[in-house]
């Protein structure tokens, strides 16, 4: 058996074997876990069928190749590469876009910066700055380790650095808490919302833990 621990649940069960298709293109002979266990609100409550891990294989559980080392080696795609483009206006139909081997010149303009990954794993890279607006912030003078995370739709880092990033765009108020506290006090609460599918971003108002504009500290 094989699990997997995610930030927001978990999933475990036995890996199995198939072609899979991606796009218009099959990957033959693909490892997966299959899951029969998921022991989280996440995944009740989640509009997707899988996860498709494009980390490196150093993470990589039960020594499964990735489906992306799989879709270079069989030459599936054009260049070793694949893109993300995320639509910034959630109102409309398409959410954005993942190319494999290429780029969509329809959402780019310009050249691409490369920069070295520090760590096979995640995709892990040293940031220099944090800039808002154009300005810089100096939250990261002496370098940061960041990753690019497509897997969920967290930003996270130090309670500080993203406290002052929060105060400086103007975003909403940030919570922190002690998670076994979370989970006595507002559990069966949020399981509740999330069940009548209301938009996780009012839950947090809806539950008295923060203020729709504003920072509160709870603890």
């Amino acid at each position: 058996m094989v699990a997997i621990q995610y930030g927001t649940g978990a999933i475990s069960r036995y890996v199995s074997q198939d072609n899979v298709q991606v796009g218009g293109v099959v990957v033959k002979n693909q490892d997966f876990i299959e899951a029969t266990r998921e022991p989280s609100i996440t995944f009740m409550v989640a509009k997707f069928d899988g996860i498709l891990g494009l980390g490196f294989k150093e993470i990589s559980k039960g020594d499964v190749v990735p489906v992306w080392y799989n879709m270079v080696s069989q030459g599936l795609v054009g260049s070793p590469i694949f893109t993300f483009w995320l639509n910034r206006h959630a109102g409309e139909g398409q959410g954005g876009e993942i190319v494999f081997g290429g780029i969509d010149p329809n959402h780019h303009n310009g050249d691409h910066t490369y920069v070295p990954v520090t760590r096979k794993g995640y995709w892990q890279f040293d940031m220099g700055d944090v800039l808002i607006g154009g300005n810089s912030t100096g939250l990261c003078a002496s370098r940061c380790a960041a990753i690019a995370d497509s897997g969920t739709s967290l930003l996270s880092g130090p309670t500080a650095i993203i406290t002052q990033i929060n105060e400086k765009i103007g975003a909403p108020g940030v919570v922190s808490q002690e998670c076994k506290a979370v989970v006595s006090q507002y559990g069966q609460r949020i399981l509740d919302l999330l069940l009548k599918e209301i938009e996780p971003s009012k839950i947090c108002s809806l539950v008295g833990l923060c203020t729709p504009n504003g920072t509160q500290g709870v603890s």
